[in-house]
């Protein structure tokens, strides 16, 4: 984890508890325990390697060169051996004696422990952790002394930790994706990916994975405040502010609370209260008015105002007992979702505007999670923002993100859809498994319900779709097969809605996703969300999309190799960059992976050439084929309202559905939805010999008095027929605007030899500008394009600008940087046209730019 990473951290403390740092407030500070960490492997190794906290067990045997790049090859193989072992972590830290004097109270507080340990002060224990995904706070003042003190961490191996209970059940649950006989992971509350995924490795980590840090403190201490948007307009908003304070002395203890809201630095609204603090839990609520309230707004809708919340205790005397500080947007968000005559509608209010959720998936970025920097959650919302996102699904098979996550998605108006941590099994519902659920849900939802981007709570990825149709009713006994319905509905349809009910009345809770449709059953496809695996799994062609009316997509994809760049990186030697080598099937995780890569190209292109031929179209056919649905989708609106496409990125070099690649290679996908999702489109449905053409916006202003203009141009550039369609754009919808006949249009030109420019034109300026192919790339008669590149370096910036002799279609530019972002890529250019790209990366030179090369799609056949 980078050093930048820490300091934040160090400065944002527990989201549950807002504890802050103040040098000039002797009645708190905290301490960070990141440094003089040793590592060994329980009972064999006395000795210790260095390690680093945060970090995990396979970090630190990476470092100390004990194992090979699990990244690498087939090493994923040589490293399962670790997940068996019991490992030990110690540190010495420092109490000085006048903090002793001076403080009541010191709290060992560990935002993530991974997973079974034993927490250990001065050889005496403390305390045990028992799920990865809860902060503990330990009050340890009477174990430590003055002078050096000991903390020992000792994990359990996560595979004998949950051996007891997989022994006394007897079940094996249909956890597929965890790649060992044995399906241990639904006995730990750990992060499922862990195991094994169809896009993952197995790397069963353990480890301080997040922040570990001492709290000293004078009996008082802020637990928790937040604020809830009771009800919000264009002149007043009335709000709730929730805070919860922690009196540890048997004593009561007068005190004043005052609660400040801020905008952009000027105090808007101010409350002071006299406050009696007794033993224990101490729960208060103010009532917050603010005039002419500043809304958050999703990205592509306005801004996303943020108000900063200040909630100071004093006594009497003015000297500062806690402080605490967090942001808070004023808006409502609702899911709206009830029976109409197509089934049941599914969609998002925001400030009391229906909204189309353009969004995606996201899965953790690494298997070692601290390794996971604040640039690198800086550059994927850059990437969402930049691709016209508005929402983003936490899926539930990976981990409750970091607090940066939701602070960037709070800053950059992109709405969270929060899973809770379960996926594509069954569960146990014993009574300490419930407990341990309850305890995670708890901390988790107290964490992040100070958020304005947090929008939804769902119980699980697609475990209701799997008791439905995945045959877990035959592959089980009967008996054993009504245990997980039932054990099903104690999780998912009791606890943890009673939890977010607890917790966080201002947010809305479903059990799972998708809860009703179900891609193989199209009377199912009217109701709800869906999960649309017709594509891909089904092997079903795009343009189904076109017709079947889906009502929210919070699902859907196709698989794609990364860039060669990438694949070099995993596969080194020249042997093994082939499809049927053994590094590229062990890559390759998901069970029809391949065939349905090349099942796709055949479908729309030509047959590959090359392994690389086929790498790149394996990113045009993902790119233009998810585009495609994307427009469908929205294009049925209001029918649909969510286009969520999976998956935004990678946690490994992997073969899969991704956008942006390990690396930060943005592929076709990533370039090609991000058009797709453009505030205004223009979208040409062909029907028989029509063609339809759809105004499409976002934008909650209408655009009048707008040209549609359509240009049908052969591919040395001339124009050989001419429309142009009058319309408005209006505003939030999908507009039908008109039905031309396909001949008057073509003509008798051959579809084959040309392609039709759509624009978008008002008050002088283009809109939108795309283009729209009667055929399919492999029937397109294209001729052998010469792309010409000139370029030139402006300090850390590429500038490159590519002419054509004749239409080029599908460019990539292929930059001999890993993770280099390009303003554009993937794209058509026609005849006497000009293309301006620019990138932007500080390790560019007259060199890598001279190296910089073309492809296009003619030359792949």
């Amino acid at each position: 984890m980078g050093k930048t990473l820490l300091v934040l951290i160090a400065l944002n403390i527990l989201a549950t508890l807002h504890l802050h740092p103040q040098a000039h407030d002797d009645a708190f500070k905290t301490e960070l325990l990141s440094d003089g960490w040793i590592f060994s492997e329980d009972g064999v190794d006395t000795t210790g390697r260095t390690a680093t906290v945060p970090g995990t067990i396979h970090s630190d045997l990476l470092k100390h060169r004990l194992i090979p790049n699990p990244y690498v090859g087939l090493n994923e193989y040589d490293i399962k051996w670790i997940e068996d072992k019991n490992w030990v972590y110690e540190t010495t830290f420092t109490v000085d004696a006048t903090d002793l004097d001076h403080y009541s109270d010191i709290d060992l507080v560990a935002e993530g422990i991974d997973t079974f340990a034993e927490i250990l002060i001065n050889g005496v224990s403390v305390g045990k952790t028992s799920n990865m995904f809860i902060g503990i706070t330990l009050p340890i003042r009477e174990y430590v002394h003055a002078g050096d003190n000991r903390l020992t961490i000792r994990f359990a191996s996560p595979i004998k930790a949950v051996m007891p209970d997989f022994t006394d059940q007897g079940i094996n649950y249909p956890a597929d994706n965890d790649k060992d006989e044995r399906h241990l992971s639904v006995y730990a509350r750990k992060a499922p990916y862990h195991y094994g995924w169809d896009w993952g490795p197995r790397m069963v980590t353990c480890g301080i994975w997040r922040p570990i840090k001492l709290h000293y403190y004078n009996n008082i201490r802020i637990d928790d405040t937040f604020t809830t948007t009771d009800s919000c307009g264009a002149g007043l908003a009335l709000l709730t502010n929730h805070t919860t304070i922690i009196n540890n002395s048997i004593k009561a203890i007068d005190a004043t609370m005052t609660v400040t809201y801020s905008h952009e630095g000027q105090e808007v609204s101010h409350t002071s209260s006299d406050v009696t603090l007794h033993n224990g839990a101490n729960h208060f609520k103010n009532t917050i008015s603010i005039s002419s309230p500043q809304l958050w707004m999703p990205n592509g809708w306005g801004k996303a105002n943020l108000y900063d919340v200040v909630t100071t205790l004093t006594d009497h005397d003015g000297h500062v007992l806690a402080r605490d500080t967090y942001k808070h947007g004023i808006r409502q968000i609702r899911l709206v979702s009830y029976p109409d005559s197509l089934g049941r509608c599914f969609y998002f209010e925001v400030n009391g505007l229906p909204i189309f959720a353009k969004g995606t998936n996201y899965i953790p970025q690494d298997l070692t999670l601290p390794d996971v920097t604040k640039q690198d959650y800086e550059k994927m919302f850059d990437a969402m923002c930049e691709s016209n996102m508005n929402m983003v699904r936490v899926w539930g098979g990976g981990i409750y993100e970091d607090d940066y996550f939701y602070d960037l998605a709070d800053e950059r108006g992109i709405m969270v859809w929060q899973d809770f941590m379960f996926a594509c099994s069954t569960y146990p519902a014993t009574d300490d498994f419930l407990t341990n659920v309850k305890a995670e849900a708890d901390y988790n939802i107290k964490r992040l319900r100070h958020h304005p981007s947090l929008v939804l709570w769902c119980g699980n990825n697609e475990i209701a779709e799997g008791i439905k149709y995945w045959g877990w009713s035959s592959r089980y006994d009967a008996r054993t097969f009504e245990k997980m319905r039932k054990d099903y509905d104690r999780i998912f349809k009791v606890l943890l809605p009673m939890c977010v009910l607890n917790n966080d009345k201002d947010r809305q809770y479903i059990h799972t996703s998708p809860d009703s449709a179900n891609w193989g059953r199209p009377s199912t496809f009217g109701y709800g969300d869906s999960h649309y695996w017709g594509l891909w799994y089904g092997r079903e062609l795009f343009e189904v999309t076109d017709t079947i009316g889906l009502r929210f997509v919070s699902e859907f994809g196709i698989e794609s190799f990364p860039e060669m760049k990438t694949i070099r990186e995993f596969a080194p030697d020249m042997a093994d960059q082939n499809i049927d080598s053994k590094v590229m099937r062990h890559r390759q995780k998901s069970s029809t992976g391949n065939e349905t890569i090349l099942h796709y190209i055949n479908s729309y292109y030509h047959q590959p050439r090359t392994f690389e031929d086929f790498v790149y179209l394996s990113q045009l056919v993902q790119g233009h084929g998810i585009s495609h649905c994307i427009v469908a989708n929205r294009r049925n609106r209001p029918t649909c309202m969510g286009s969520l496409y999976w998956q935004l990125n990678d946690c490994w070099p992997a073969i899969s559905w991704s956008a942006i690649d390990y690396y930060g290679n943005r592929k076709a996908l990533y370039y090609h939805s991000r058009d797709a999702f453009a505030p205004i489109i223009a979208s040409v449905f062909e029907c028989e010999d029509t063609l339809q053409i759809y105004t499409i916006s976002d934008c909650l202003e209408m655009y009048d008095n707008c040209e549609i203009k359509l240009s049908l141009q052969d591919f040395a550039g001339n124009e050989l027929a001419h429309k142009s369609i009058k319309c408005d754009v209006k505003a939030n919808s999908s507009d039908h605007v008109a039905s031309l006949p396909m001949a008057s249009i073509l003509g008798k030109h051959d579809k084959t030899k040309v392609a039709m420019k759509v624009t978008i034109d008002n008050n002088g300026g283009t809109i939108y500008s795309g283009w729209h192919y009667f055929v399919r790339p492999a029937d397109l008669k294209l001729p052998e394009a010469k792309v010409t590149i000139s370029s030139h370096l402006d300090d850390n910036k590429a500038i490159l600008t590519l002419t054509t002799d004749s239409f080029a279609k599908d460019i990539y530019i292929d930059v001999p940087l890993l993770g280099a972002v390009l303003s554009d890529n993937f794209f058509d250019l026609q005849a006497g046209e000009t293309k301006i790209i620019e990138i932007d990366d500080d390790r560019l030179s007259d060199k890598i730019i001279k190296e910089i090369k073309v492809k296009t799609l003619t030359d792949t056949y």
